[in-house]
C-alpha cells in the first residue's frame, strides 16, 4: 500500500468523533483515480470490525433504493438491505462511494448522524459535481476532505526513501542550510522521475514495483482517456451545461499541454477558435477547475494582500492536476530529455506544473503576477496572516538571473515576506532572495512560512 498523508486526516476525524468533539459525517472528494476508494478501504480495515459499503456504480439498484426512502428509519433499513452486512453500533463504518451518481444521499447526512453508534464516509469524483442533483447540503453535519495525487514527499516514501532522510531534508529547509550532496542529488533524481511518473497512485505503484515506464505511460494514457470519457458522460447527464460548453470543456482540457509549451504560458483563447473570448468559455474553465483535473493560476494586477481582490478574470495560466499526465502528453524526446536531465532543454513549463500541483495539494490559492514594466513572477502566495511571498521557478542553470523578481523587490510600495527561487540547485541565501531546491516547494504552507 502507498502511504498517504490523508490517512492521518481520516484518523483525526475518527478521533474527534470518539472524543465527542463532533458527530459529523465525512465527505472525501477528489478527481478520478487519485486513490479515494483505496484509502478509505484501508482506513476502514484498520479501524473498524466491519464495513458496509455501497458503490453507486457497481450496485445498479442502489440509487433507486436510496431515492425511495421515506424517512431516516426507512433509509437505514434500505442501507442494511443493500450492504447485506451486519450493522454493529460502535464497530461499523458505512461507506457510500461514487456518490456523484446519487448526490441526494448527501441530503440524508444529518438524519444518518442521528443513528448513533455509526460512522459515515461519503466519497465521489469532482468530475460530476455539477451533475449532482443535491437539494440541500447538510451544513453543520458534514466535514470535507479533498484528496490529490501523491505529492513529491509521498512519492519519495513510496520510492524507498526513509522518513528519517525526508525529515533531514525538511530540517535543512527550516534552518536554511544546504543539504549534504548525496541527499540533494538523491532528491533531485527522484524529482525528475516524479516529473515522468507523477502522483496518480496506479502509476506510482507500477513504477515502484516494476520500474517499467512503458507500463506507466499506458496507465497515464488510460487515465487521460477516462477523464475525457467521464467529461462526456457527466455533461450529457447535466442539465446545467449546454452542448456548446461541453465541446469546449473537452477541447480546453486537451489543449493544456500545447498551451504550456508556448513561451507565454497564459492560456490564449483564440488558439481554440479565432473569435472565442473568455466570456464564451468561462463555464468550461470553471467546470474543469471544480472537477480538479485542471489547475488555474490567476493573474493579479497588484501583488499584495488580499490577492483574490486583485485577481483579473480571464487572465490565467492553466496546468494539469498531475505532472506525470502532462509529460505523458508531450511529444518528441521529452521523456528521454527528462531522464538525462539535458541542460539544453527548457523544462520551465514542466517545473511550473509540478510546483502548481504541490502548492495546490498543500492548500494554496494560486496566483501569478505579470506587468509590462516588471515582467512575470511565476507564483505569488499569501499565508493566513496576510503575508505575501514571491516564488520564481527556474529549470535552467542560470537560476540566479531573475530580472522581474529583482525589479519587483525594488518597488518601495510593496513589502514581501519572502522572495524565493526554486531550482535544481542546493539551498543558498542571498541578500534579498533565497534559493531553494525545486523539490522543497511542498514544504511551504499557507498557515505559516519558515
Amino acid at each position: 500500500m502507498l502511504t498517504r498523508k490523508a490517512y492521518g486526516d481520516l484518523q483525526s476525524w475518527k478521533n474527534a468523533k470518539q472524543s465527542a468533539m463532533t458527530n459529523h459525517s465525512l465527505l472525501v472528494m477528489g478527481a478520478r483515480q487519485v486513490g479515494k476508494t483505496t484509502l478509505i478501504r484501508e482506513f476502514a480495515q484498520d479501524n473498524y470490525a466491519n464495513t458496509a459499503e455501497i458503490n453507486f456504480i457497481e450496485n445498479t439498484h442502489a440509487k433507486e433504493t436510496i431515492a425511495a426512502a421515506s424517512d431516516a428509519k426507512d433509509l437505514f433499513l434500505r442501507i442494511s438491505a443493500l450492504t447485506d452486512t451486519q450493522l454493529i453500533p460502535g464497530k461499523t463504518l458505512i461507506f457510500f462511494d461514487e456518490i456523484q451518481f446519487c448526490g441526494d444521499i448527501l441530503t440524508w447526512a444529518k438524519f444518518l448522524n442521528e443513528q448513533t453508534g455509526f460512522d459515515y464516509i461519503f466519497s465521489g469524483s469532482l468530475l460530476g459535481i455539477d451533475a449532482f442533483n443535491v437539494r440541500s447540503l447538510p451544513v453543520g453535519f458534514l466535514d470535507t476532505l479533498e484528496l490529490f495525487p501523491l505529492d513529491f514527499e509521498e512519492f519519495c516514501l513510496a520510492s524507498g526513501l526513509t522518513a528519517e532522510l525526508m525529515a533531514q531534508a525538511r530540517s535543512c529547509f527550516e534552518e536554511r542550510k544546504p543539504l549534504q550532496d548525496y541527499l540533494h542529488e538523491k532528491l533531485i533524481d527522484l524529482f525528475y522521475k516524479y516529473l515522468l511518473i507523477g502522483g496518480m497512485p496506479e502509476a506510482v505503484w507500477n513504477y515502484v514495483n516494476h520500474n517499467d515506464l512503458g507500463t506507466v505511460r499506458r496507465i497515464q494514457e488510460s487515465i487521460f482517456n477516462s477523464y475525457e470519457s467521464d467529461i462526456t458522460k457527466y455533461l450529457l447527464e447535466s442539465d446545467e451545461i449546454n452542448h456548446f460548453d461541453a465541446r469546449h470543456i473537452k477541447s480546453i482540457y486537451a489543449a493544456i499541454p500545447g498551451q504550456l509549451s508556448k513561451e507565454n504560458k497564459r492560456f490564449v483563447f483564440t488558439r481554440l477558435g479565432k473569435n472565442l473570448r473568455f466570456t464564451h468559455l468561462q463555464t468550461a474553465f470553471d467546470w474543469l477547475a471544480k472537477a480538479g483535473v485542471a489547475l488555474p493560476v490567476d493573474r493579479v494586477s497588484d501583488p499584495q494582500f488580499p490577492l483574490p481582490l486583485y485577481s483579473e478574470p480571464g487572465a490565467f495560466k492553466l496546468y494539469m492536476n498531475d505532472t506525470g499526465l502532462l509529460t505523458s502528453r508531450l511529444m518528441g524526446t521529452t521523456t528521454l530529455d527528462i531522464l538525462n536531465r539535458k541542460s539544453s532543454i527548457n523544462f520551465g513549463a514542466i517545473f511550473e506544473n509540478a510546483a502548481a500541483q504541490e502548492l495546490k495539494a498543500h492548500g494554496f490559492e494560486l496566483f501569478y503576477y505579470n506587468s509590462k514594466n516588471i515582467g512575470e513572477i511565476d507564483f505569488v502566495l499569501q499565508d493566513s496572516r496576510g503575508d505575501v511571498t514571491l516564488c520564481e521557478i527556474k529549470s535552467g542553470k542560470d537560476y540566479r538571473r531573475h530580472r522581474a523578481l529583482d525589479k519587483l523587490l525594488e518597488v518601495k510600495n510593496y513589502s514581501f515576506k519572502h522572495a524565493m527561487v526554486f531550482c535544481d540547485g542546493n539551498i543558498e541565501s542571498a541578500t534579498r532572495v533565497t534559493y531553494l531546491p525545486i523539490y522543497m516547494i511542498g514544504y511551504l504552507s499557507p498557515l505559516s512560512y519558515c
